[in-house]
C-alpha cells in the first residue's frame, strides 16, 4: 500500500529539524514572559520547591521512627523557622548600630580620596561659573520641582503586605510539598505508558532529588564555614560586630560574582568606618578576597566536578533570572541552573544541554 503525498508532505513538516527548533524557542520565551508577568506566584513556587528538596531528608529520616508525616513535616518546618528567625534577630541590632557609623565611614574615605577629587572640584566650580555666566545673559524665572513621588517609608509601607503574603504562600507551598510530594510522584508513575518509563521517572527523580537536595546544603554549610571564619578574621582584628558581616557573607556568597563583590564593597565602608589608616580599612576586604580565593578552589573538590558548572553560563543565568524576578532571581539562578544540569544528565536526549552547562571541554 503506497502512501499518498499528503501523507509524506505532512510527515516532512512535523520532523523539520528547523521548524523544531523554532517551535521551540518561540515556547522559550512565552515561558519567559509568562515567568516575568506572574513573578509574584512563580518566585513563591520557586523558592518552596527549592527549600522543600532540601528538608525532604530531613523529613524523610523522622518519618522513618514512626511518627506521622504531617507531625514530622510541622517539626522539621518549625525548627528551620526557628534558627532561621534566630540569625535574622542576632544581626538586626548590629545592623542598627553599623548604620549609624556610615556617616563617619563617608568621611573618611572622601578624606582618603581627597588627592582625586581635588581637580573635579575645581573642575566643577569652573562649570558653575560658567553657568552663573549663561543665566546672566539670559536670565528666566527658575521653575521648581516639586517631588510628587511618596517618601521612603510610605513605599516600605506600601510593600510590606505583598511581602508578608509572599512569605505565608511560600511556607505553605513548602508545607504542601513535604506533605504530599511523595503522593504526587507516584500519580506521576502511573500516568507512564510502560513499565519501562515508571522506573526511568522514579530512578531519575530520586536521584535528581537526593543529588540536588545533597548540593544545596553542601553549599549552605560552605557559605556557613565562610561567614564563621570571615567573622573570627574580622574579630581578631577588632572590628565591631564581626557576626554580622559574617552573616551577610554568607548570605550574599549564593550569589556568585554579584555577592562577593557587593560584599567586598560593604567591608571597604566597615574599615574607613573602624580604621583612620587607609591600609587598615582596605585590609577589611582584603581578608574576605583571600577567603573567597580559597574557597573557590576549595568548593569544586567537596561538591565535585560533575556538578560544576561554567562560568559562562552561570553570569548568564544570573543575568537573565535578575532581569526576570530581581534580588529573588539572584538568589534563584545557581539552584536552578544546577538543577537543570542535574535533569540534563538524567534525560539522554538532553545530553548538549548537560554538555553546555559543564566546564568540562
Amino acid at each position: 500500500m503506497s502512501s499518498t503525498p499528503d501523507s509524506i508532505e505532512v510527515a516532512v513538516v512535523a520532523e523539520h529539524p528547523t521548524r523544531n527548533r523554532l517551535l521551540a524557542a518561540i515556547l522559550a520565551l512565552m515561558v519567559m514572559y509568562a515567568s516575568a508577568a506572574a513573578a509574584v506566584l512563580v518566585v513563591p513556587f520557586l523558592f518552596a520547591v527549592l527549600i522543600g528538596l532540601m528538608l525532604a531528608p530531613a523529613v524523610r529520616l523522622l518519618c522513618k521512627w514512626g511518627p506521622p508525616r504531617v507531625l514530622c513535616v510541622s517539626l522539621v518546618m518549625l525548627t528551620a523557622l526557628f534558627v532561621v528567625a534566630s540569625l535574622f534577630a542576632s544581626l538586626i541590632t548590629p545592623a542598627r548600630e553599623w548604620v549609624k557609623s556610615i556617616p563617619t565611614a563617608i568621611a573618611r574615605i572622601e578624606h582618603a580620596l581627597v588627592d582625586v577629587r581635588l581637580p573635579l572640584r575645581e573642575a566643577s566650580a569652573m562649570g558653575e561659573r560658567v553657568a552663573d555666566m549663561a543665566s546672566l545673559q539670559g536670565s528666566q524665572p527658575k521653575q521648581r520641582m516639586v517631588d510628587a513621588d511618596p517618601d521612603q517609608l510610605t513605599q516600605l509601607l506600601s510593600a510590606t503586605p505583598g511581602v508578608i503574603s509572599s512569605f505565608i504562600a511560600t511556607l505553605f507551598l513548602i508545607f504542601i510539598f513535604l506533605l504530599h510530594g511523595d503522593a504526587l510522584l507516584r500519580k506521576l508513575v502511573e500516568l507512564a505508558p510502560a513499565l519501562h518509563f515508571k522506573k526511568v521517572i522514579v530512578m531519575a527523580t530520586r536521584s535528581a532529588q537526593q543529588e540536588l537536595s545533597t548540593y544545596i546544603i553542601t553549599i549552605t554549610v560552605i557559605n556557613c564555614v565562610l561567614g564563621l571564619l570571615l567573622a573570627a578574621a574580622l574579630w581578631g582584628m577588632g572590628v565591631a560586630s564581626p557576626l554580622l558581616w559574617g552573616g551577610v557573607g554568607a548570605i550574599l556568597n549564593f550569589i556568585p560574582f554579584l555577592g562577593p563583590l557587593l560584599l567586598v564593597l560593604l567591608l571597604a565602608v566597615v574599615g574607613f568606618a573602624q580604621f583612620d589608616s587607609v591600609w587598615m580599612a582596605l585590609s577589611v576586604p582584603a581578608i574576605f578576597i583571600g577567603l573567597n580565593m580559597l574557597e573557590e578552589v576549595i568548593t569544586p573538590h567537596i561538591v565535585g566536578r560533575r556538578l560544576a558548572l561554567d562560568p559562562v553560563m552561570v553570569f548568564l543565568a544570573l543575568m537573565l533570572c535578575g532581569w526576570l524576578w530581581g534580588p529573588a532571581g539572584l538568589l534563584l539562578a545557581m539552584p536552578l541552573l544546577t538543577c537543570l544540569r542535574i535533569l540534563a544528565q538524567r534525560v539522554p536526549s538532553w545530553g548538549p544541554l548537560a554538555h553546555l552547562l559543564s566546564t568540562n571541554a
